[in-house]
């Protein structure tokens, strides 16, 4: 009883004062050294996001979805198509939406790049890279990610 009280102030505390969210469901758990944009991330119901998670962006993440340590979902790149203009003074793409479905888990170390949508149910593969959408209910994996196989034997 103690240990939930005491889980639900930290949680409280971090959502408070420490990590800002656009908005937060209930009964989620966050780890420490977390990055959080703040004001752009909204998390669902039952989350869990692992230690040194880097979140960049527009991002909705649905519920009952675990992220382990070292996840990151990164924004837009550095606009880099002008000519004569230095990388660093180029400015930065807008930012489209990143959707995470619900019931989804992304292993340790995956990295998600800008505007993707990953399916509910479905399953990134740690070290991952993924930079297409990702269909629910598939397990994808590598280097740019690609289906592995479906999570569910088909009847």
């Amino acid at each position: 009883m103690l240990k939930i009280f005491l889980l639900r102030l930290l949680l409280l505390w971090q959502t408070t004062f420490l990590y800002r969210f656009r908005a937060i469901g209930s009964d989620c758990r966050l780890d420490k050294n977390l990055f959080i944009m703040a004001k752009r991330v909204s998390l669902g119901r039952c989350c869990y996001i692992g230690r040194y998670s880097y979140l960049d962006g527009d991002i909705t993440i649905g519920d009952h979805t675990m992220l382990a340590s070292s996840v990151a979902i990164v924004g837009g790149d550095h606009e880099f198509r002008q000519k004569g203009k230095l990388l660093i003074k180029g400015g930065r793409e807008h930012w489209k939406p990143t959707m995470i479905g619900c019931d989804v888990w992304i292993g340790y170390g995956a990295i998600v790049l800008n505007g993707v949508t990953i399916g509910d149910g479905a399953m990134v593969a740690a070290g991952s890279v993924v930079v297409r959408d990702v269909a629910p209910y598939t397990i994808v994996s590598g280097n740019p990610a690609s289906f592995l196989r479906n999570r569910f034997i088909e009847d």
